[in-house]
Parts: structure tokens; C-alpha cells; sequence
């Protein structure tokens, strides 16, 4: 009997042999089934990355990164099916997709929606555009007016007396009926320094027949509501501040920083520096006190010994400085845990670097200058 290969069962059943490899040699199927099965694993993997991405797309546009942006009016026409509203928002910005808009609206409900002029934001969370659409369109009635976050006080009665972005109120009047202590807030009391800060940025549905008083109440009002919504009650022992001083933290973030994300740690800076006596260094309080000194908001006296300089003068500076929108103030009231004292501006789209370390701080602040982002 001719001697078999060792290689080869000596069992009476047949060997399991199928596949041949490079060098002419017969590769058992149980090879070919592990094969088959690592095959089976990537594709598996892969199917499951392609739908984990989907996933992440989806959720990007149902809820799109950067918070919502401007204001935009949009009037939705008699008859509009909401996939024809989809289209719409779709196509003024307001929304990221009209195709997810409509699965979105099939899975969570929604509509019909009535005909009108409604008030959105570009960029907007499809849950939050449900929301205006479900409460109905702007009345015959009514005026819209919206009033930007970061605005000083003088900027916003100007837009209220603007007859083509606000309602054409007297500009003197109103900064009487503030001056007077006509227009109070129950959360941060009568007396205060000034009127900074308390008119609140939002866009605001106003009765035709209102006056310029009923409306900064209708502002104030509502800061008032969003303060206390946030817990602004546990600021004295949380954080150590009076809420006009949390309005006043919540300005500086509101002029510090464009980027939602990074307001919190902002806010961490600010408090690190205050609880360590280090001057604030933030220029845009320097800013400020030029605008109201009647100078250019670039003519800036760094040794100048104004509460305002928070370069050389620690604390807070004795009033807002802007108008801080909800983000701004959920931060000053949430800030994020970190040693931070120190933050420079990283790149164009407003990224800032954090570092509580000194060293750290100037290499990135001479990075900062030779981008040409303003850090010289």
C-alpha cells in the first residue's frame, strides 16, 4: 500500500478538503469557515459604523451644533402641507433638512400648522420650531420685535425706537422711564447702578397699542423669569454672589465668548480669578468704559484707574456691560469645574485655549498673534 502524507486522516471518513492555497496544498473547510466568519465580523462592524454614522447625522439635524442663530421672519402660506413647511424652514436655514423634518414629525408628532408670520431662528432644534409652530403664528394684532444678545443699554432703546427693526418708541422717553426707576426687577430690587444689562434679549410679540413702558417691563419681566428659572436663589451660597453680580459675570461671558460650549469655563475663569485677587484682565470691560466716556471702543487706557480697567483693578467691574442672553447666564450660574485661569483665543471661529498655566498662556497668546486673531 503506498504510504500516505502524515497530513492526511487515516480515519475511514473522508478528509474535509475544498480549497486549494498558493503552494498546491489543500486547506481543510474549517479554515475556510473561519474565514468566512472574520468576513462576516468586519462586515458586521463596518454595517454597524455606517449605521452609528447615520445616527450622528441624523441627530445633527434634528438637532444641528452651535445653538440657534438669528432671527428670521417666515411666513408660512395657506394650505402648506408640513412637508411643503419642511421645504420652507428647510430652505431659509431655519432647519437643517426638510426630508429628516418630515420622518422627524411622522415618529413625534406634529402639525398640522396654521398659516401665519411666525418669528424663528436660523439653525434652530426641530423640537424647538414644533414649539413656535404649535403655539400659532403671530397676530394681526401684535408687532414683532427681537432684540440681539450683547447689546448695551443705549444700543437696545435705539433698536426699540428704530420703524424699521423695533417700534418707534421716543428714545428719550424710554431712558427717562429707566433713569426713573419706572421699570423695576423683582428678582434684582429698586436702586440699582445703572440700567445695564436688565432689558432682555429675546424676540417679543408686542400689542399694537403698548407702550414703550408696558414693553422694557415686558423685557425686564422676562429676565426676571429667566433668572429665576436657572436658580438664581442659590447664587449667594453656591457661588458667593448677589444675582446683579451674576448679571454682571453673565455679561463679561457674553462678551468673552461667541462659543456656547466654552461659556462655562469662562465662567470658571472668572470666579478662579475673583476668589484669587487677580485682576480679570478682560478688555472688553476697558471697551466699555470708552464707548462711555464718549470715546472709540478702541481707545483704551490700560493705566487708567477706572473700575472698569480690569487689568490693574481686581473684582468685578461695578455694572454689566452688555445685555447676557440665557446661554451667558446659565453659565455664570453653571460653571464648569477646572483650575483655569487663564484663556486666549485659538482660531477664527472663536475657540479659545485654557490653561491655568502662565508659560502656557503666552506661547498661546504669540500664537494667537501670528494667526492675526487679534492677540498682539
Amino acid at each position: 500500500m503506498t504510504d500516505r502524507p502524515a497530513h492526511f486522516s487515516t480515519t475511514a471518513h473522508p478528509p474535509e478538503v475544498e480549497a486549494v492555497d498558493d503552494d498546491g496544498n489543500r486547506r481543510p473547510r474549517s479554515s475556510r469557515r473561519r474565514r468566512v466568519l472574520v468576513v462576516l465580523l468586519i462586515l458586521t462592524i463596518l454595517a454597524g459604523g455606517i449605521l452609528g454614522g447615520s445616527a450622528w447625522w441624523v441627530s445633527r439635524q434634528v438637532d444641528p451644533p452651535g445653538g440657534p442663530g438669528a432671527q428670521q421672519e417666515i411666513d408660512v402660506p395657506v394650505g402648506a402641507t408640513s412637508r411643503a413647511i419642511g421645504s420652507l424652514l428647510a430652505k431659509e436655514g431655519v432647519i437643517a433638512s426638510g426630508f429628516v423634518w418630515e420622518w422627524y414629525l411622522r415618529i413625534n408628532g406634529g402639525g398640522p400648522f396654521e398659516a401665519g408670520i411666525y418669528e424663528l431662528r436660523i439653525n434652530s432644534a426641530m423640537a424647538d420650531v414644533i414649539d413656535v409652530l404649535t403655539a400659532g403664528p403671530r397676530s394681526a394684532e401684535e408687532r414683532s420685535l427681537t432684540v440681539p444678545e450683547g447689546l448695551m443699554v443705549s444700543e437696545t432703546l435705539a433698536r426699540l425706537a428704530s420703524t424699521d427693526k423695533g417700534l418707534g418708541f421716543d428714545p428719550v422717553v424710554m431712558a427717562q422711564l429707566l433713569a426713573d426707576g419706572e421699570i423695576v426687577s423683582s428678582v434684582l430690587g429698586a436702586g440699582l447702578p445703572s440700567p445695564e444689562g436688565i432689558l432682555f434679549p429675546e424676540t417679543y410679540r408686542v400689542a399694537n397699542d403698548a407702550d414703550a413702558k408696558v414693553v422694557l417691563q415686558q423685557m425686564v419681566d422676562l429676565l426676571d423669569q429667566t433668572f429665576t428659572d436657572l436658580g438664581v436663589e442659590t447664587a449667594p451660597s453656591r457661588l458667593e454672589l448677589s444675582p446683579y453680580e451674576i448679571l454682571i459675570v453673565a455679561s463679561l461671558i457674553e462678551e468673552e465668548s461667541k462659543v456656547p460650549a466654552e461659556r462655562p469655563k469662562v465662567a470658571r475663569v472668572i470666579y478662579n480669578r475673583l476668589r484669587q485677587g487677580i485682576p480679570l484682565g478682560i478688555d472688553a470691560t476697558s471697551r466699555y468704559e470708552a464707548l462711555m466716556s464718549g470715546r472709540s471702543r478702541d481707545d483704551i487706557d490700560f493705566t487708567s484707574d477706572s473700575p472698569y480697567n480690569t487689568r490693574k483693578v481686581a473684582g468685578l467691574p461695578p455694572t454689566p456691560i452688555a445685555s447676557p442672553g440665557r446661554e451667558s447666564i446659565e453659565a455664570a450660574l453653571n460653571p464648569a469645574e477646572g483650575p483655569w485661569t487663564y484663556y486666549v483665543l485659538a482660531d477664527s471661529s472663536g475657540n479659545h485655549f485654557f490653561t491655568d498655566s502662565y508659560r502656557e498662556f503666552i506661547n498661546a497668546k504669540n500664537r494667537c498673534a501670528a494667526q492675526g486673531l487679534g492677540c498682539g
